[in-house]
């Protein structure tokens, strides 16, 4: 297979660590590139991006995993400052606290509002205890016993994933850099490596004739078909459905993930391929637990590797 995207880096280059193996029983001495750069250092970079490429993934899962658990938090605060923004309308009606309630929060807000509406709740909260209003009598206690120092916990344990989510995130736009800069060091050395094949055997020999691709062949991109996705509570999985391909050259579905919103494609991750005719699957890969969300796309590859991807859903878990 050509290189055609991320999910292609490894096998492609496998394709080629293995023509590369069939020259060198051929050719003597072994066939060497400028530089040198022989068989050995092509598997010695293949291994490095294997490494980047798994680092990458372990980045990507962390990254999640601190999305997951912020946006639990965020669910959980915003509750809490619901039912405090209530309390002070219901029983200190009288008051002039009233009138400091802070605007509520939408949960897509960047965190740096998160953090003013955490603490202007918080702030709320700790005056009514210092200067309670006439007729009321702290502690002032939310549905379950919940005290004021829980809700400082709480927003400290926010603070501190949006933090952890910021450092995940900056560490997984590093690594994306070293598995690209591995990837296209690899495909430049693969550049060379088809020009000296065709320089050391006749066109029409077998090894020229098995010489693997670099990009795909010539050919038209197919049509994307359209994907829909919806969680499914029995079973705990995603159920993924798509339209079918009527494209004369497909050879499979691809689905992939990507926890990212936007979806983001040079991040994402194979998670299946399947057959023509397979217009279903049911995943649960990449949801690291309850609160967790997932973006997936269908892409129709074709025998030529030419591929589309559909349209990016995202699956919320329970």
């Amino acid at each position: 297979m050509p290189f055609n995207g991320p999910s292609s880096y490894l096998p492609t280059t496998d394709e080629f660590i293995g023509h590369w193996t069939d020259v060198n029983v051929e050719l003597t001495p072994d066939l060497i590139l400028a530089g040198p750069y022989a068989l050995a250092d092509l598997q010695a970079d293949r291994d490095a991006l294997s490494d980047a490429i798994t680092a990458l993934v372990e980045g990507i899962n962390d990254v999640e995993g601190h999305r997951t658990d912020r946006d639990n938090q965020k669910l959980s605060i915003k509750e809490r400052q619901r039912q405090l923004d209530s309390f002070i309308r219901g029983f200190l009606a009288s008051s002039s606290y009233v009138g400091r309630i802070p605007e509520a929060i939408d949960m897509l807000a960047n965190p740096g509002k998160w953090l003013i509406s955490m603490r202007d709740h918080r702030n709320i909260w700790t005056d009514i205890h210092a200067t309670p209003p006439a007729g009321f009598t702290p502690p002032l206690l939310l549905a379950g016993g919940y005290t004021l120092a829980t809700f400082t916990t709480d927003i400290a344990a926010l603070e501190t994933t949006f933090e952890s989510l910021s450092l995940t995130e900056q560490d997984v736009d590093r690594l994306l850099d070293e598995r690209d800069a591995l990837y296209l060091a690899i495909r430049a050395q693969l550049v060379l490596y088809r020009e000296a094949v065709l320089g050391s055997f006749a066109e029409d020999h077998p090894l020229v004739l098995s010489l693997p691709r670099l990009d795909p062949l010539p050919g038209h991109t197919p049509d994307p078909v359209v994907l829909t996705g919806v969680w499914n509570q029995t079973i705990s999985m995603a159920d993924l459905s798509w339209t079918a391909s009527a494209d004369a050259d497909l050879a499979s579905y691809q689905v992939r993930r990507n926890g990212n919103t936007p979806y983001n494609s040079n991040l994402e991750q194979v998670v299946e391929t399947l057959p023509p005719g397979t217009l279903v699957l049911s995943t649960n890969e990449g949801f690291s637990g309850p609160g967790a969300s997932m973006g997936y796309k269908v892409y129709v590859v074709l025998n030529t590797s030419n591929e589309s991807g559909s349209n990016a859903v995202t699956v919320v878990g329970p």
